[in-house]
């Protein structure tokens, strides 16, 4: 199966997403929210960094759940963050 290549607005709103992440986790540690959400750190990191701009629904679900969040909060703060998508404006 080959995968298709993310846009830059899907990178864009990983590294967003990445962000609130990272400042919702205050001065808690990686290891501290890594464990409570049942990730690897390094899992964390990558998300945190924007380098996986895509996690699962169930990766996002248990860090909310392990930093308090509510999910719909988190996605309209990151769709908040980024401009939006050229590619949804389709001209009649």
């Amino acid at each position: 199966m080959v995968r298709i290549p993310l846009s830059s607005y899907e990178k864009d709103r990983g590294v967003a997403l990445g962000a609130l992440l990272r400042d919702a986790r205050g001065t808690r540690t990686v290891r501290e929210i890594a464990a409570r959400a049942g990730l690897a750190e390094e899992t964390l990191r990558k998300i945190e960094r924007g380098a996986v701009p895509t996690p699962s629904l169930f990766t996002i679900a248990a860090l909310t759940s392990a930093l308090d969040l509510e999910l719909g909060h988190l996605v309209r703060n990151a769709h908040e963050r980024v401009p939006p998508n050229p590619a949804l404006h389709h001209s009649a």
